[in-house]
């Protein structure tokens, strides 16, 4: 017979990779999201609250079936009623089911919004990771001009700094547009395939299903071939090129520091254009 003792305290647990969140932290996590919404107020962003749960498909379709957030990451399930469900990895692929759903298409271009609040990952936890964690996200909807995307990073400095983090520099890249993305791909599959052989398992796998992901790898002897490796920038049309020069120009105009880094890319399938993240520079 088993201890209901033991069981008893194997269930009051939290579950692997949550935590509950009180004290200091509480109050410093509500802090951000309360300065990041008067941000996002201040230049025209509109709040937007999505379920937490979608249909699996609208993950899949936005996403990518072949990344490792859909492939290996997501927390799905199937109702008692048959429906295949999963919890929020991300919020672009929900607010464009909203954006459609509500028919805001018909409505005065482009629609700016933002939403924050819990998204989930089913991956091993790593030190100081969660399979449950927040995010703030923003979103223009409605108009592939260049300034829709530097608006975006100008709104992400502006929140960082109204949270007290200094000496901000934007890593930024382009991936080009989908014919740009097509020409890279090749030219990426094409020069990683020379060195297979000597490639971890990882990327082994990755050239297969998620050729941007080799330049994410972070094995030492992986390290070499992306000093080499295509530049996207090199793949990108007439079109694309005029695109992002108009980026750094509109950074420049609002004061953001950057810094171009040829190597920097994302995996999902609905990226296009523009990618960035944030540094903080120390002095």
């Amino acid at each position: 017979m088993k201890n209901p003792i033991k069981n008893l305290q194997d269930e009051l647990q939290t579950v692997k990779g949550f935590r509950d969140i009180s004290g200091d932290e509480y109050f410093r996590q509500k802090g951000a999201i309360e300065k990041a919404e008067d941000v996002a107020l201040y230049y025209g962003f509109s709040p937007l609250e999505i379920p937490m749960v979608e249909y699996t498909s609208i993950f899949e379709r936005g996403v990518g079936k072949e990344t490792d957030i859909i492939s290996k990451e997501l927390f799905s399930m199937r109702t008692k009623g048959g429906d295949q469900i999963a919890l929020r990895p991300e919020f672009t692929a929900g607010v464009m089911r909203a954006y459609i759903e509500n028919g805001w298409a018909s409505m005065p271009q482009p629609i700016m919004i933002y939403n924050h609040g819990p998204v989930f990952r089913h991956d091993k936890p790593q030190k100081g990771r969660y399979r449950e964690f927040k995010q703030f996200n923003l979103e223009i909807l409605g108009t592939n001009k260049s300034i829709a995307d530097a608006m975006i990073i100008k709104t992400s400095v502006a929140i960082l700094e109204e949270m007290g983090v200094e000496n901000i520099v934007v890593e930024i890249n382009s991936i080009g547009d989908k014919e740009s993305r097509k020409k890279f791909l090749k030219d990426l599959t094409t020069y990683y395939r020379k060195h297979i052989n000597k490639m971890c398992v990882n990327c082994r796998e990755r050239i297969k299903t998620s050729p941007l992901r080799l330049l994410d790898c972070k094995e030492e002897n992986c390290q070499g071939f992306k000093k080499d490796a295509p530049k996207p920038m090199n793949s990108l049309t007439p079109e694309s090129k005029k695109h992002f020069k108009e980026v750094l120009e509109y950074l420049e105009e609002t004061g953001v520091t950057y810094n171009i880094n040829h190597h920097l890319v994302r995996g999902l399938d609905y990226y296009t254009h523009t990618v960035f993240e944030f540094e903080k520079t120390f002095t």
